[in-house]
């Protein structure tokens, strides 16, 4: 018979064999768990991280369109080719500012072929960019060598860091030669930023030398991931990038986080530390695994820093879990065999597997608990994620869509087709004169010739409207014809109207009609309003008919345009005088045309309304109705006392 002493050493050595198994367990466990939580982790930030670079991607892509479009406008061409003309200098910068105030941006400005800037949408504002050289810029140097440059840094002239983008200017008749300037824009980022702070995320975007130049962490902005080599700090002090910032480094330590398989790869992947151990302003250093996503034309990355204590603890409650559940199975095992072996002792067996029960259910409850709040709070990301989806479909909804020249060009198209019937009709009439001359036939020769000359009469008219229109002159108020104006505007649109088998009819204009504006101005809201209104009763299945009303309500001229289209959404009728929002098909339209419109009638102290079906705005005018949609624009009447004005 077993000893005492030996039975102690047998149930000393079971324990410390139990004890290393739990142990054991507990430690697969923590490896196993810590890499599964960690993988899990990685992936939900690569997702953020998607986002975090197509909500980028979508702003920079906003700006991609607007310095080409600026780059058409003849005065830049002219001010480049005339430098010091003192008026072409002023219309420029009047033009850039209208660019930069309706695009957003932080400026918009115009320079030679030698980098010297020749106007600029801050002129009349301290630290303008006028007289100024950006040669040493790469963006300039990119546009006139490639066609377009785009670069991020730090504002020479004002100390403010924003996004540039420049193309060339070139002479439309000598396509062939180099270009004589650039014109470029700068647009701020400090919005993205903004908004990278309240996403809960530690994110970084920096450029393809590892640079830091945006940051949700404040205090985080130019410090580099890596060592910066000579050449690369050479490269950043020659363009002055970054200012005179030192760019000391963030902090960046190897280790096997990215061999692990927890770093994207692929077309979506992209260089950099795999960790960070950041303690930039010193005492606690904190490391970071880092999810890389490429972003942008200048080969910029988003990364986001996971912070993996997190993982850490869920790994180490798991292991916890495993160890005690071992510990039970061999409890379970001890008890059955104890039942068996010792029948004396089984009051206190059951008592022991007693308390063994009630700590697991304890632990039960306990693991219950911390299910329920993980639980809570992985409802809470799926509800955070379903807004970030969200907010990705509405930004990727305001995309600008670039559709001018091809109005330009429809338009272009209908005037050539009105010219081209009196000039058939010419050529027919002059051949007929030549024959009734040989043949006597004077009294059909001189109707031929009044013809002709009422026919080219016709033709006159039609070039003079298309160019009073096309003209860009000064902003001046005059007195100003709403009859003409509504006349003017008609037969610009005659070609479109016809084409669109639309019948506009206009009611009597009241002979005091008159406004105090600029007349090219006002014909060019007559125009886009009219337009519109042709284009929905084109779109309508039943009868197409616009109708045009103009009264005078004591000091008010009020212009009514119905039209027989499907009417204005609710959902479009909140956002119907932004800019760059549009109903029409792409390509059919830019969505500047009501902006624009109501920016002149503003201008000139009226309002532009619009609604749906007959109406009443409080005033004793009426609005007629086609069933569709009817904009409505009141301007001051021009009054023998605003005459002697």
């Amino acid at each position: 018979m077993m000893s005492r002493s030996g039975r102690q050493l047998r149930h000393m050595a079971t324990a410390l064999a139990v004890l290393a198994c739990c142990l054991a367990m507990a430690w697969l466990t923590y490896v196993i768990a810590l890499g599964y939580y960690s993988r899990a982790h990685i992936a939900e930030v690569a997702q953020r991280s998607s986002f975090y670079a197509l909500t980028l991607e979508s702003q920079l892509a906003r700006y991609e369109s607007l310095p080409r479009i600026a780059a058409l406008e003849p005065v830049l061409l002219d001010l480049l080719g005339h430098p010091s003309d003192a008026e072409l200098r002023k219309k420029a910068n009047a033009y850039l500012k209208a660019v930069q105030t309706n695009a957003e941006l932080s400026a918009a400005y115009v320079m030679d072929s030698r980098g010297d800037t020749l106007a600029s949408s801050n002129s009349d504002e301290p630290g303008s960019f006028v007289g100024s050289n950006y040669a040493f810029r790469p963006y300039f140097t990119e546009a006139m060598k490639d066609g377009t440059g785009r670069f991020y840094g730090v504002g020479n002239t004002t100390g403010v860091a924003g996004y540039f983008m420049a193309v060339p200017v070139r002479d439309p008749a000598h396509p062939e030669r180099r270009a004589v300037g650039a014109v470029a824009i700068k647009a701020s980022l400090d919005r993205y930023e903004t908004s990278l702070a309240t996403s809960g995320d530690i994110v970084l975007l920096v450029d393809r030398d590892n640079v830091t130049f945006l940051s949700s962490v404040t205090g985080w902005r130019y410090r580099s991931l890596t060592p910066l080599s000579a050449s690369t700090r050479h490269k950043l002090d020659e363009t002055r990038q970054y200012g005179g910032t030192a760019l000391d480094r963030l902090g960046a330590k190897p280790s096997g986080f990215g061999r692990s398989g927890a770093r994207p790869e692929g077309p979506g992947a992209a260089s950099g530390p795999d960790s960070l151990d950041v303690a930039p302003f010193g005492g606690h250093s904190d490391s970071y695994h880092v999810v890389y996503r490429p972003v942008g034309p200048l080969g910029w990355k988003v990364a986001v820093l996971v912070d993996p204590s997190d993982d850490r603890r869920s790994a180490l409650f798991a292991s916890v879990s495993a160890a005690a559940a071992t510990a039970l199975v061999f409890a379970l095992i001890s008890v059955a065999w104890l039942r068996h072996s010792r029948k004396r002792e089984r009051q206190r067996a059951r008592m022991a597997l007693s308390e063994v029960q009630r700590d697991i259910e304890q632990r039960i409850a306990e693991r219950t608990a911390e299910l329920t709040r993980a639980n809570a709070t992985l409802e809470e990301k799926v509800d955070a994620l379903d807004v970030a989806r969200r907010i990705l479909r509405d930004t990727r909804d305001s995309a600008i869509q670039a559709g001018k020249l091809a109005a330009l060009g429809q338009m272009a198209a209908g005037i050539t087709h009105e010219l081209n019937q009196p000039l058939a009709a010419i050529m027919t009439l002059s051949s007929n004169a030549v024959r009734m001359t040989e043949l006597g036939h004077f009294a059909d020769l001189t109707r031929n010739l009044v013809l002709i000359k009422d026919l080219a009469g016709r033709m006159g008219k039609i070039i003079a409207h298309v160019k009073g229109f096309a003209r860009h002159e000064a902003i001046s108020r005059e007195s100003v014809s709403i009859a003409e104006s509504l006349h003017q505007a008609l037969a610009l649109l005659e070609s479109h109207r016809k084409t669109a088998e639309v019948s506009i009819r206009v009611e009597p204009v009241p002979r005091d009609a008159a406004v105090l504006a600029s007349s090219i101005r006002i014909e060019q809201v007559f125009v886009n309003l009219l337009a519109n209104a042709i284009d929905a009763s084109a779109a309508a299945a039943k009868r197409r008919e616009v109708r045009v009303t103009t009264e005078v309500i004591e000091d008010v001229v009020r212009v009514s345009v119905a039209d027989s289209g499907n009417g204005i959404a609710p959902a479009v009728m909140s956002r119907l005088f932004e800019p760059f929002f549009t109903t029409k098909q792409t390509g059919k339209g830019l969505g500047l045309g009501l902006a624009i419109s109501q920016a002149i009638v503003d201008e000139f102290g009226g309002r532009l309304l619009a609604s749906n079906g007959h109406s009443s705005d409080g005033n004793s005018g009426t609005i007629p109705d086609l069933g569709g949609a009817v904009f409505v624009v009141e301007l001051h009447r021009v009054t023998e006392e605003s005459d002697s004005k």
